[in-house]
């Protein structure tokens, strides 16, 4: 090939070599050539800088926020750098100066965020980075001037960002949506929020679920105990009639019965990580704690009102000091695990244990009634919420004033309640890093400043003292009565989110979800709202009722979507593929009991449940075998325990021994009640099944529902010959609401006879009825006997 050459012109040979060392210098080659300058490019002048003046407060400050405040503003510093506050941001931190206004080349918050040092690159690992735009923004902004208005400072940027937060707002009323002419549907406003949403994706409702699902749905959700024949008949027969009227009806009967109160009592049991021993290593039994759970099923038995049942567990004895109810429920700040040390322990071991009890109390406080998490904050500022190590410690102050002691109630009663020490308050200091020898700074009484609007703890407490002095003269300091009525003010205090913590988990325990999947975190990491505008209309109706729970179980039980079936076949098939988590709620989410309403229902079926309520706890039978890894040094638990009627009483009155689970309630995930637990765990694993096939107390039961059935059929006390088929039909009947079909009856004919030939060439006495057993043991496996449709 012939080269030829280069005939251009002087100028055009300048023009030729410029074009050439343009293209050897431009991002396209240099990011072909050295990868290294896709990243140090970034900290040059680009093309893209703006040349309209930058806005401050319209441009920075977002990307400052959305970038930089988690670790540099308020009291977070890292690097000595404050990003938030005009002075100490051009003051820079301790590398170098982060801001040189009108020389963005040299401020180094340009050089860590591009990236021309790579070990040092800003956001760090783990964050998302800034565009090229963003970087202009800020290099262009720097080279303008830096112009910062003096009123554009964000002191605490946590606080910031509360007052927009969702949670933390005040009430708002909320527009029900209008009824459609086409929504056949809907039964009131909850169905008409959960439709609009359904609408926006396409997907229809489920079907009405069938008389006998929703019957034994409504009696497991509101007492915990299956229907009996009789009920279902009668339910079945009213509801072919009018369905909504018998919906309405058998909701209103069995939220007077003494039964509700046992099964939501446990719910909130569950809150106040309430046992009958202190934990710990000696877990010594506390034969008067019960008589705060007697308070708790009987406050939700009475429709307490939900302010009030609030007010008197933080400070009931404060409030009625001469009524048992009221000071009894002061075993809410005591049923934690707790054990007092004695005097031959150091000092410091000592102060370490009471500091553990009370974060404990601050802890349980804060997730259990507001749907917080704060024991962060006792060793530095919470990382997210805007919640300080301060507040922390002014929290502490209302129960450093007091302890755990065993007391008399005003009826000469003992109980294990929360008492202060006299009416002096004691000093509390701020412990940095949570060194309790750190003493250098008092703090008063206080409140989250992201909770309160217009009115300081200093206000409530002054409040108390005036309120009290009606009574007489106060025994305690007062400061646990106002931070009650705090946390219940709606208008200036923490009352709107305490509502919708507890709407919300009244919900969950309706539909296994919450409408905030995270019950306990309503804070600026947890999950929003699937229907923001639905919770915040309960949570209004709510405290519209007089906070009164019941109220809200009819609305929600009358509703169509709490009454839809579970079943897939009667579902909208587009909902499995557009919402497959059901977050819409297009279809009722089967759920599984916990153990204690599993052992309940064995009992029930079997007509053995001994309704006594109230009282001491009692003891269940536990093998000795699974207490031999304890290293309990205060009383063990009884070998003997005997099965008899004062053993099977209700589980919630259980005595329940922290470190000696009972075994089926362990293997089924009941909390180790060591900490405070809104959602249980819902696992599936072998151990289950195999209490299901070993666990003494299933046997013996599945025993007395064969004898039950065979009498029921023969009229006969003692067991001789029986027909089969009838006494499978009622097992079916009793344990899951609904007739079984042929096959069934023919399979489980097969299965009995098959198990009396293996038993009868044992020779075994009684070879029917512990055939008949067996097949009653298998129907408390099934899924339909521990789930709800």
């Amino acid at each position: 090939m012939k080269v030829l050459p280069l005939t251009f012109p002087f100028h055009d040979r300048c023009t030729f070599v410029a074009i050439c060392l343009g293209l050897f210098s431009s991002n396209a080659f240099t990011q072909e050539t050295n990868p290294s300058a896709q990243k140090s490019d970034i900290g040059t002048k680009s093309q893209e800088t703006p040349a309209e003046p930058v806005d401050f407060l319209g441009e920075i400050e977002p990307i400052l926020r959305d970038n930089c405040y988690e670790c540099h503003a308020g009291t977070t510093e890292e690097g000595g750098l404050n990003l938030g506050i005009k002075a100490r941001a051009f003051q820079g931190g301790d590398s170098a100066t982060a801001i040189v206004a009108g020389q963005s080349k040299k401020s180094l918050l340009i050089q860590l965020v591009s990236g021309v040092d790579e070990d040092r690159l800003m956001p760090p690992e783990g964050n998302r980075r800034l565009t090229k735009a963003q970087i202009s923004l800020l290099r262009a902004w720097i080279d303008q001037g830096a112009h910062w208005p003096d009123d554009a400072d964000v002191v605490d940027p946590k606080l910031d960002q509360a007052k927009t937060h969702w949670a933390f707002q005040r009430l708002t009323s909320v527009d029900r949506p209008s009824r459609q002419s086409d929504d056949h549907w809907s039964k009131g406003p909850i169905d008409r929020f959960v439709r609009r949403s359904l609408d926006e994706v396409g997907i229809q409702p489920s079907q009405p679920a069938d008389a006998r699902t929703l019957v034994r749905r409504i009696y497991f959700d509101l007492i915990g105990l299956p229907p009996t024949l009789e009920q279902v008949s009668q339910f079945t027969t009213a509801h072919s009639k009018n369905p909504d009227s018998a919906v309405e009806s058998l909701v209103d009967r069995l939220l007077a019965s003494p039964r509700y109160g046992e099964r939501w009592g446990r719910h909130w049991l569950d809150v106040a990580r309430y046992a009958d021993s202190d934990g710990q290593e000696a877990d010594k039994d506390r034969p008067y704690a019960y008589t705060y759970r007697d308070f708790v099923i009987q406050a939700f038995n009475d429709d307490m009102p939900y302010d009030q049942f609030v007010r008197w567990q933080i400070a009931g004895d404060e409030f009625e000091p001469d009524n048992d109810a009221a000071v009894a429920a002061t075993g809410f700040l005591t049923s934690g695990p707790a054990f007092k040390l004695p005097d031959s322990f150091l000092e410091s071991e000592r102060l370490a244990n009471r500091y553990n009890e009370l974060d404990d109390v601050i802890s349980t406080l804060g997730s259990g009634f507001l749907g917080l998490t704060v024991a962060c904050a006792r060793c530095h500022d919470h990382k997210y919420d805007a919640f300080s190590a301060k507040e922390y410690y002014q929290l502490m102050g209302v129960f450093h004033s007091g302890d755990r002691v065993t007391a008399k109630l005003p009826s000469g009663k003992k109980a294990f309640v929360f008492q202060d020490f006299d009416h002096q308050r004691r000093t509390t200091w701020l412990f940095r890093r949570s060194d309790v020898y750190d003493r250098e700074i008092e703090v008063d009484i206080g409140f989250p400043a992201m909770l309160s609007s217009g009115a300081e703890a200093k206000d409530y407490w002054q409040e108390a003292k005036a309120a009290y002095s009606e009574i007489g003269e106060a025994k305690s300091t007062l400061q646990r009565r106002a931070l009650a009525d705090w946390i219940t003010d709606t208008e200036h205090g923490a009352g709107a989110l305490l509502a919708r913590v507890i709407v919300n988990r009244v919900w969950h325990h309706h539909f296994g979800k919450g409408l905030v999947r995270t019950t306990s975190d309503f804070g600026v990491q947890g999950d929003e709202p699937s229907h923001p505008m639905l919770l915040e209309y309960l949570t209004t109706e709510f405290i519209d009722s007089g906070w009164k729970i019941k109220a809200l179980h009819r609305l929600i039980l009358t509703s169509a979507v709490w009454q839809q079936a579970s079943t897939r076949g009667a579902a909208d098939p587009r909902g499995s593929e557009r919402d497959p988590a059901n977050n819409l709620l297009w279809r009722m989410t089967p759920l599984r009991m916990e153990a204690e309403a599993m052992r309940d229902a064995m009992l029930a079926v079997s007509e053995t449940l001994n309704l006594e309520a109230g009282g001491p706890g009692f003891k269940p039978y536990i093998s000795p075998e699974a207490n031999l890894a304890r290293n309990i040094q205060g009383e063990s638990y009884p070998k003997d325990a005997q099965d008899d009627a004062t053993t099977r009483r209700r589980s919630v009155y259980m005595f329940h021994k922290r470190l000696i689970p009972y075994p089926m309630f362990q293997a089924f995930d009941r909390p180790d009640l060591m900490t405070t637990c809104a959602r249980r765990q819902n696992t599936t694993v072998a151990p289950q099944a195999m209490v299901i096939l070993n666990d003494r107390l299933v046997r013996t039961v599945a025993g007395d529902f064969a004898r039950l059935l065979v009498r029921k059929q023969t009229g006969r006390s003692e067991a001789g010959d029986f027909e089969l088929k009838p006494i499978i039909e009622r097992a079916f009947e009793t344990a899951f609401a609904r007739l079984p079909t042929t096959w069934e009856i023919e399979t489980s004919i097969q299965f009995v006879e098959a198990q009396t030939n293996v038993r009868t060439e044992r020779a075994e006495q009684n070879a029917r009825i512990e055939a008949l057993t067996d097949f009653c043991q298998s129907l408390f496996g099934l899924n339909e006997f521990i789930y709800v449709n």
